[in-house]
């Protein structure tokens, strides 16, 4: 397995130990050579470069091969190690240093032959070929094993603590990662949640406008037109104008009631009653006090809806009055509420003076955003002489039926 990568400092510290081995032995070489007759030291420290360089090829910063390294190290180790043994007559271990560097490099898919060679074959091989020119036995057999045991043991182990480190980095940059990730998106987040803050108080707003619109428009209309028709009443019939007034005081009453339910986000107060009943009292109240004639109709098996529904229907008929007498100056208004199987629809046509050029202001508007929230329709049109139609539905399933 080859591995491009910088040397920890661990493996700096292997190479300084394995060099400065191979400067003892080449020391060693030239201080005591000459004393044996057997040696020769232009070869012996020939021999003692080889085997340092050429593992080096294979295990050397930005370039780790972990096969070529062990099996270069046993070409040329053990044949020095024989060689500087039979030299010396005596058990001569040089290969105890790349022996830790092999179990450093020793991992699960090469330790299956590179533990077993360096630890039992070198050691056995080594023995089989010297035991007789040096009278080794079976004590020295074990002691040679062990001495590899030892320092493969050692490098093993520093390799488990530089894994163990690694991975403990790893985890640290990955949980830093992960820290600013979290960081990043709650900084997201708030943003997220100052935006919904701000439009939902800005939608609250606009909720607010439309029902302060729809409620204080529809109850102011009815009180005006009222005291104008009190007004003639005063001299002509005083106790009709009395009554007439405490009814004006009536309507004003539950205008103010209205105003205050929608404030606090409330339903009308007949938010259980059925919506044909609650726009018959809404036309007949509207009728009483500004004096229009309103045909109200109900078409189809009336059944259950939304509350939301309920009250978007309510507000488009509140407008579409207000808007028929302040604007059209109607004096009738056909009103037909239709049930049909996926929905509600309201029809509201008057006789008012119409017009060519329709402008739509904040009334309309707020009817658009209320029915079109709820994915319905709504229609407004006019003729001059021929008054205004509002046509409005909202699809609803069938919840119960009465």
């Amino acid at each position: 397995m080859i591995q491009r990568r910088q040397w920890h400092g661990v493996e700096w510290s292997l190479f300084i130990v394995l060099t400065g081995s191979v400067l003892l032995g080449l020391l060693y070489a030239l201080l005591h050579m000459n004393e044996n007759e057997h040696g020769n030291i232009f070869l012996t420290i020939f021999a003692l470069l080889l085997s340092y360089g050429i593992p080096f090829l294979f295990w050397r910063p930005t370039y780790i091969n972990t096969t070529l390294y062990p099996i270069s190290v046993i070409l040329t180790g053990i044949p020095l190690q024989i060689y500087l043994s039979w030299m010396q007559e005596d058990a001569y271990l040089t290969i105890n240093c790349p022996l830790m560097v092999i179990g450093f490099l020793t991992d699960r898919k090469n330790a299956w032959w590179a533990a077993p060679i360096s630890l039992v074959a070198m050691p056995v091989a080594y023995f089989l070929i010297l035991h007789r020119d040096m009278g080794m036995g079976v004590s020295e057999l074990f002691s040679i094993i062990l001495n590899a045991v030892l320092f493969f043991a050692i490098g093993l182990s520093l390799q488990r603590v530089v894994t163990s480190n690694e991975k403990t980095e790893k985890l640290l940059a990955e949980n830093q990662r992960q820290y600013y990730l979290i960081h990043e998106q709650n900084n997201a987040l708030e943003q997220y949640a100052n935006q919904i803050e701000q439009l939902t108080l800005l939608e609250e707003r606009n909720r607010m406008a439309r029902e302060l619109h729809d409620t204080v428009g529809h109850t102011f209309t009815s009180v005006i037109m009222g005291m104008d028709a009190v007004s003639y009443l005063i001299e002509a019939a005083p106790d009709k104008a009395k009554e007439k007034l405490d009814v004006l005081r009536g309507v004003t009453r539950n205008g103010l009631e209205e105003v205050r339910r929608s404030i606090h986000q409330m339903v009308p107060k007949e938010g259980d009653m059925l919506l044909s009943q609650q726009l018959t009292r809404l036309a007949n109240e509207f009728a009483l006090h500004t004096g229009t004639q309103i045909r109200f109709t109900t078409i189809g098996e009336e059944f259950e809806i939304p509350k939301q529904t309920k009250l978007s229907l309510i507000r488009c008929l509140q407008e579409s009055l207000t808007n028929a007498k302040r604007h059209g100056r109607a004096t009738t208004v056909e009103i037909k509420l239709n049930y049909v199987d996926d929905g509600v629809g309201i029809r509201i046509e008057d006789d008012g003076v119409g017009t060519e050029q329709l402008k739509v202001g904040f009334g309309i508007n707020a009817m658009q955003e209320r029915i079109f929230a709820l994915q319905g329709t709504l229609q407004v049109s006019s003729t001059v002489g021929q008054g205004t139609v509002v046509e409005c539905f909202i699809p609803a399933k069938r919840l119960s039926s009465f």
